[in-house]
């Protein structure tokens, strides 16, 4: 959680706030006399419209390797997989950020190269947005 003190003055007191970040929701508080409210956290995953398209490269892996492990990762016949890399096929598409934050792991943690399109603005190195 990253707090930060904003410019808004307490409504109670006047004094600055601080404001944190707690999943979908932001946190502004006063030190000072302890006020507080909630409110939507607009800078979230789960409110980017964006959609997105995943597609995976065997990267340091050989084929047949890559193959083996993108089959155990999506639950899906070897077949399906083979044809996902040897086509450069998505895994997913028209995906939201936050089933992106998901999937990417799974994929990653086999040894497999994700491609995100659009480019990708969340963290995906294991620091949590999504609550």
């Amino acid at each position: 959680m990253t707090e930060r003190i904003t410019r808004s003055p307490c409504p109670e007191c006047g004094q600055p706030q601080v404001v944190s970040a707690q999943g979908l929701s932001l946190i502004a508080r006063c030190p000072a006399c302890g006020w507080m409210v909630a409110t939507t956290n607009p800078d979230h995953p789960f409110h980017d419209r964006t959609r997105y398209t995943v597609r995976v490269e065997p990267g340091h892996l050989g084929t047949a390797a890559a193959i083996a492990r993108l089959s155990v990762a999506l639950g899906t016949g070897v077949k399906q997989a083979r044809d996902l890399i040897g086509q450069n096929l998505p895994v997913a598409e028209d995906i939201p950020a936050h089933e992106v934050i998901r999937l990417h792991p799974l994929l990653s943690q086999q040894g497999l190269h994700v491609t995100i399109t659009p480019d990708f603005p969340w963290p995906l190195d294991g620091r949590s947005v999504v609550d």
